[in-house]
Formats: C-alpha cells, structure tokens, sequence
C-alpha cells in the first residue's frame, strides 16, 4: 500500500514552495485576474497588491518547506491509509487559511479600510 500522508503533504509543499518562489521572482507587476494573490483587500491599489503578492509569496515557500518536512517525518511512520488521505488535505487547508489570515492581517495592519498606507505612530506624532 502506498503511503498517502508523506506522499499528499510532500506534493503540497512542492506546489506551494514552487508557486512561492515563482510569485517571489516573477512578482505580478499590475493588478490582474489570473495571476497572484488575489483578495478584495489586495486590489485596492498597486500598494496593496505589491504588498499581499511579496508577503503571501515568502509565507507560501516558508508552508512548502515546512509541509516537505511533515511529508518526510511522515514517511517513517507506517502508513495509516484513509486517516493519512484525512491529515493530509487537513495540512492542506489549514495552509491555505493560514496563507490567507495572515496576509489579510498584515494587509490590515498597514493599510486601511480604503487602501492608503497607515501612518506609523512617530508620523502621527509629527504631523503639522
């Protein structure tokens, strides 16, 4: 029997790690339906869409490389079968939610309701 949660979390990390890097190196430039990380929050403007795609991207490899980890650590256990199809897509959209909660949040943390920047504390402080 082959098992599935070494074999379901390594080609997750794979994708994930191979999509991270492309978004990393091929960053979308311009706000498009296709490709990147596509949220409303993200396309209010090019500084939020820049930002989300930089962010998301270095969260994704961090994901793959991790889900590559569980996948070998998993492949010394005896196979479990249907529990590890089960605990694999369990990784799978807890990566995802993950991916997507703390872009949104970080997103939220430097930009406001409409898009344009907060400004930091020590700007507040100043501002004539």
């Amino acid at each position: 029997m082959t098992p599935t949660l070494p074999i379901i979390t390594q080609l997750i990390g794979f994708i994930f790690l191979i999509v991270g890097l492309l978004f990393r190196t091929f960053l979308p430039k311009k706000i498009n339906p296709l490709y990147g990380y596509r949220t409303s929050s993200s396309r209010k403007n090019p500084d939020t869409w820049k930002t989300a795609n930089r962010y998301s991207a270095s969260l994704m490899i961090f994901e793959g490389i991790a889900l590559l980890f569980i996948g070998f650590i998993a492949s010394t256990f005896p196979d479990s079968g249907a529990i590890g199809s089960v605990v694999g897509f369990l990784l799978f959209i807890g990566s995802i939610i993950l991916l997507i909660g703390s872009t949104e949040k970080h997103l939220d943390k430097l930009f406001d309701k409409d898009g344009n920047r907060k400004m930091a504390k020590a700007q507040l402080k100043y501002k004539v």
